[in-house]
């Protein structure tokens, strides 16, 4: 089972993902990689005050250390039909691997799963409720770390 989470250059519907990362629930294995817009053509949309307020990560970075978005699709892909794979927002996220996938004329292979699953439904609100609490660097990888290190305290406690 894996954790995804997405940043983006902003929140409107014009936004796009820049950065994607994943992890092993057990957070032994992770991956994280920054997109390239200018690869995926018309992404030209920026929000900096998102950049300043929430990520930290400029559209200057993505297109020089970011990845050609066929690539990212690509991997995004082979994880999505070989794993189950949750994040904490499927809405969003699923919208951010739409316009993925819509850049590489492809349709997204999987839909993402409620974090809120990883746990028995008694635990669902506690983990809901320390989620809220959560700090978040909101910086992709980081994310997802410490969302399965949340989901496994909480599982622990069950054993």
């Amino acid at each position: 089972m894996y954790i995804l989470d997405i940043e983006a250059s902003g929140l409107a519907d014009e936004s796009y993902p820049i950065e994607i990362a994943w992890c092993t629930l057990d957070g032994s294995e992770s991956y994280s990689v920054l997109i390239n817009p200018e690869s995926a053509g018309d992404w030209d949309y920026w929000d900096d005050f998102v950049e300043t307020a929430f990520h930290g990560i400029s559209r200057q970075q993505c297109c020089e250390d970011g990845q050609n978005v066929v690539v990212v699709a690509r991997q995004v892909e082979k994880l999505l039909l070989e794993q189950p794979v949750f994040s904490d927002a499927p809405y969003q996220d699923q919208r951010w691997l739409k316009r993925l996938f819509d850049a590489v004329g492809k349709p997204c292979p999987a839909v993402l799963m409620p974090i809120d699953q990883l746990v028995r439904p008694q635990r669902q609100a506690e983990l809901n409720l320390q989620l809220s609490q959560l700090f978040r660097p909101h910086r992709a990888l980081d994310d997802c770390l410490e969302l399965a290190k949340t989901i496994r305290q909480i599982r622990n406690e069950d054993e």
